[in-house]
């Protein structure tokens, strides 16, 4: 999924769920920075003289197991139920990895974050959970289960070949590897799917009745109908603004309030509508050298002002999910 389900959408769920407006903004922006924190910042300064960095959840070199492992899976992938998997596809084959919507794990982790009460591993683990329903039927790893055509000249690792479709709740698009009847993907009937059930889950959470969910999901869903407006992401993310009376998501700002300084020309953060598992970025170099691969840093902030910030605690709570996500995987031989 893209911005518009990771922070518009969570953020009007949360609020409709009673979680008050502060609250609701540290889930949504902790659900979004997932797909935004593509390097990492060097922390000057830090304890004993050394630099640190902080967390990487999203990341294009795919080549590298260690991205699979320690990123794709935990915060964007999180392995599915493998029959149900097979049942949808035209060959009957699915491999551990692929995704399936509102699967055991999924649940599991973020049932695991709710206990927590840490609203920024809320956040973190809602995000993976709502990629389980965008991403079903794609797996972390480069292999034939993510083939749309196994003709393409680009790897079949998560939904590359599928370009950002599975990601926009705006979009239709046919998934050739599934069974006949199935193929033709209605974007907006997964999200809304997704949208209810974490509406129940925050719900609960809040203690408080869900029996207005369908009117609360019907809001999203007619927003998704519509065709995606013209322009910018700023045009993109006026429906939810104007429609929802969300406030517009500003990137990095967390970063920037612990008074981060970005590296490179541009003092602007990236598009948060390109921000994501975007098929053409890894071809980009700018995008393989912000990399935590090849050694680059997003910028530089200050320990004095880093300790104690939100980004500190965002990055604690993205440290938790990754080892809480590995350390349940290998349990349950999903790894």
């Amino acid at each position: 999924m893209n911005i518009e389900f990771h922070y518009y959408a969570l953020r009007y769920l949360a609020r409709c769920a009673g979680f008050p407006e502060s609250e609701s903004a540290e889930i949504a922006i902790s659900s979004q920075l997932v797909d935004e924190c593509l390097a990492p910042w060097e922390i000057a300064g830090a304890r004993g003289g050394a630099a640190t960095h902080t967390e990487v959840t999203q990341n294009y070199l795919f080549w590298d197991e260690g991205v699979a492992a320690g990123i794709y899976r935990p915060f964007h992938f999180i392995p599915g139920v493998r029959d149900a998997a097979s049942a949808r596809r035209a060959d009957g084959a699915a491999s551990p990895g692929a995704v399936t919507p509102d699967s055991p794990l999924a649940r599991e982790v973020l049932i695991a974050a709710l206990r927590t009460k840490n609203l920024a591993r809320i956040g973190i683990a809602l995000h993976a959970y709502a990629d389980s329903w965008a991403h079903q039927g794609f797996s972390a790893d480069i292999e034939p289960q993510n083939a749309l055509d196994p003709a393409s000249p680009l790897p079949a690792v998560g939904h590359l070949q599928a370009f950002g479709a599975p990601d926009d709740p705006r979009r239709r698009w046919v998934d050739p590897r599934l069974a006949e009847g199935e193929r033709e993907v209605d974007n907006a009937g997964r999200f809304a799917g997704a949208a209810g059930m974490i509406y129940r889950f925050l719900c609960a959470f809040r203690r408080k009745g869900f029996s207005d969910e369908a009117f609360v999901v019907e809001r999203l869903a007619e927003l998704w109908r519509r065709p995606a407006p013209p322009g910018d992401s700023a045009a993109r993310a006026s429906d939810y603004i104007i429609d929802l009376d969300l406030p517009p998501y500003e990137p990095e700002a967390w970063a920037r309030e612990a008074g981060g300084t970005i590296a490179g020309l541009s003092a602007r953060g990236p598009d948060p509508f390109a921000a994501g598992y975007n098929r053409l970025a890894w071809l980009k170099g700018a995008a393989m050298k912000a990399s935590a691969a090849a050694g680059a840093a997003r910028g530089w902030i200050p320990a004095e002002r880093y300790r104690g910030s939100r980004f500190e605690r965002w990055n604690e709570a993205a440290r938790e999910h990754r080892a809480f996500c590995l350390s349940l995987f290998k349990e349950r031989g999903s790894v």
